[in-house]
């Protein structure tokens, strides 16, 4: 798997805040990113909401 630059710093600021919001375009590896480095937390989808 490729290596995240941005995961160490996810995980420190996850460490200081509640809520870190994860931004960028498209297929850019943001649900990855996410899932990988918190593989215990439940991930929820913001999109389709009906």
């Amino acid at each position: 798997m490729i290596q995240r630059v941005g995961k160490n710093r996810l995980k420190q600021l996850a460490s200081k805040f509640r809520v870190v919001a994860v931004v960028g375009p498209r297929q850019s590896g943001k649900t990855t990113i996410c899932k990988t480095t918190f593989p215990r937390k439940p991930y929820v989808s913001l999109e389709n909401l009906m």
